[in-house]
């Protein structure tokens, strides 16, 4: 089976920084989507420290050994981040949600951490591999949504591991939560039912016909069958 992807980010229309950081790699099968936390220098720090390091990242073995090798790799970025809190003069907060898809033959995992999203479209039917690890409160600030976990420090790394198997003419959608807040499931749909560009470029238009008050990031992930 191959993969064909697109990705599309912006700041939106109120942040001036771009927090958010993704990676796509057809040939390796693997899609990452990360939205930063802890300030401008800090969140874009932690983000695109995950995705520069999975770009280095040399996967070997078998499928259950490659999600080892991310799973470490996730957990020294974890440590990273202590370290960097730590040596700190400043009280800081930093971190990133992440969400990743791989791809080996039939076989697929997500790891995630946070509320970054992967929706599946299959036999016509949208739905998302995982859940968010959120929840809303409403308190003095009013109400709010907060992170139960992340690849973040100071904390401890929670990461969901979720396996499933293929099927031919999968449609895959990572994306932060800066997209799906402000667009409905029926234009996520809609967009994974078009052709790759269309559909991608159908999101971005209409993400960013919304107030867009959150950074956006989305990759758009098509199956096919090698034969067609």
């Amino acid at each position: 089976m191959l993969f064909q992807s697109l990705a599309f980010t912006h700041p939106g229309h109120v942040r001036k920084i771009n927090e958010d950081s993704f990676y796509a790699s057809d040939q390796k099968k693997l899609w990452i989507v990360c939205d930063g936390m802890g300030g401008h220098q800090e969140g874009n720090f932690a983000s695109r420290l995950v995705t520069d390091m999975f770009e280095e990242l040399q996967l070997h073995g078998s499928f259950e050994e490659k999600i080892q090798l991310m799973s470490k790799l996730l957990e020294l970025i974890h440590q990273i981040l202590i370290k960097k809190v730590a040596q700190s003069q400043e009280k800081i907060k930093i971190g990133t949600t992440i969400i990743l898809l791989f791809v080996e033959g039939e076989n697929a995992v997500c790891i995630h951490s946070g509320d970054s999203r992967c929706y599946n479209l299959r036999d016509d039917i949208l739905s998302t591999i995982t859940k968010d690890h959120a929840i809303e409160i409403d308190d003095f600030y009013g109400k709010r949504k907060v992170l139960t976990s992340a690849v973040c420090a100071p904390g401890d790394l929670k990461l969901e591991i979720t396996k499933f198997t293929l099927q031919t003419n999968d449609v895959f959608l990572l994306c932060s939560d800066g997209l799906y807040d402000n667009v409905s499931s029926m234009t996520i749909k809609s967009s994974m039912e078009d052709e790759l560009l269309l559909g991608i470029e159908k999101l971005q238009y209409n993400v960013l016909l919304s107030s867009a008050d959150d950074n956006i990031t989305a990759i758009m992930v098509k199956s096919f069958n090698e034969h067609n």
